[in-house]
């Protein structure tokens, strides 16, 4: 718009009054024209306003798509199957794959200690019973032995000690001499060798027979004092 307040031609630029609805020169409508061609105008450079910015926008990201899929490619390329992780542990070895549990091999040689052989037992030989000295009947005691012998006292007690002597040599025990003169169950003047003090007629019958494996004629007897 010119200072004056007129209006000019949008097609030919000519200057026209206020109010005026038509060009003079080249006929063209005032009015409708210059608004249709400031919008015109107004559209033409939002579009290339948008132009501006749109297209660098798009080449922007084609190109960090192309970025990114060259990366994935080159990443894809390098990597190589990497060796699978082996864990150790104190007392098992895990290995990849299927999981599978070894006992470890020993560092060292287990000793073992020299086996000790115990000193083989001595046995005594065995020892014949030690067959007591002669015995003698106890006072005043009533029971029953075995007579082996009487011999007259004439004979002397030392010939009724040998023959206690036998008698312990061949195994019998409790061997011993009285006089039948001190007992009123016995003959008087007799040196008696006996074996065994009984408390029972049955007691000195078990040991009878083994008396009469040295002196066959051997016999049980009470014995009263």
């Amino acid at each position: 718009m010119s200072p004056d307040g007129a209006t000019r031609c949008p097609r030919c630029g000519t200057a026209a009054e206020a109010g005026q609805e038509y060009c003079l020169e080249c006929g063209a409508r005032l009015g409708r024209e210059p608004a249709a061609a400031a919008a015109g105008s107004t559209a033409a450079d939002r579009s290339d306003w948008n132009a501006a910015w749109i297209l660098p926008a798009l080449l922007g990201l084609v190109i960090a798509i192309l970025g990114t899929v060259a990366a994935i490619v080159i990443s894809g390329d390098r990597e190589e199957p990497g060796a699978i992780p082996t864990a150790t542990g104190g007392s098992l070895t895990v290995t990849g794959g299927t999981p599978t549990l070894t006992a470890p091999e020993p560092t060292t040689a287990a000793t073992t200690a020299p086996a000790t052989t115990a000193p083989a037992a001595t046995t005594a030989p065995p020892q014949s019973p030690v067959n007591p000295a002669a015995i003698t009947w106890p006072r005043d005691h009533r029971g029953w032995t075995i007579v082996l012998l009487s011999l007259p006292q004439s004979n002397g007690r030392e010939a009724a000690g040998a023959q206690a002597k036998k008698a312990r040599d061949g195994g019998l025990r409790r061997v011993g001499v009285l006089d039948s003169s001190r007992y009123a169950s016995l003959h008087p003047g007799y040196y008696v060798v006996f074996q065994g003090v009984f408390d029972s007629e049955a007691e000195a019958s078990s040991a009878l027979q083994r008396a009469r494996t040295v002196f066959p004629t051997a016999y049980q007897r009470e014995i009263v004092p």
